[in-house]
């Protein structure tokens, strides 16, 4: 008897497993990823400047430099700005009810000039922006991720 109660409760504990496991990574948007941010939840992010923690371009992790600051803030209509590391940068993007992020145009940046290392990270930054296409909020912060997930930028 005691057996059966025993196994009855690893099953029972099992199944408690994988269905909390399947709340986390249903069509609800979270999970692994966090929550997808979509036209109905872009507000959830606006208001925030967000600063860069880990950038990743062409499945490649690029090391940041120390003390830098390197930011990303949108507001409810899209509106993008944020400092690229040394520049100031701004420009637009639109979300597609399916969370797909179009950005238009080039970002307008100021035309400061700083150390090589500080311009190869802004470089490296802009051309990472531009190929994400996903945004996730998660506990730790905002990911912008390409679809392959080969670029991806975290911030806090």
């Amino acid at each position: 008897m005691m057996r059966q109660h025993v196994n009855l409760m690893l099953v029972f504990g099992i199944l408690f497993i994988y269905a909390c496991a399947g709340t986390q990574t249903n069509g609800g948007g979270t999970g692994t990823d966090g929550k997808l941010i979509t036209p109905q939840n872009l507000n959830d992010i606006s208001g925030v400047e967000w600063n860069l923690t880990r950038m990743t371009k062409d499945s490649d992790t690029i090391a940041l430099v120390e003390n830098s600051k390197t930011t990303f803030a949108c507001d409810e209509k899209g509106n993008v700005t944020g400092k690229a590391t040394i520049n100031r940068y701004s420009g637009n993007l639109q979300l597609q009810d399916d969370g797909e992020i179009i950005w238009y145009k080039a970002f307008i940046m100021t035309r400061m000039a700083g150390p090589p290392e500080l311009m190869q990270q802004e470089a490296d930054f802009t051309q990472a922006l531009m190929k994400t296409s996903r945004m996730y909020l998660k506990e730790s912060g905002l990911v912008l991720t390409s679809e392959d997930r080969s670029t991806m930028l975290e911030f806090k």
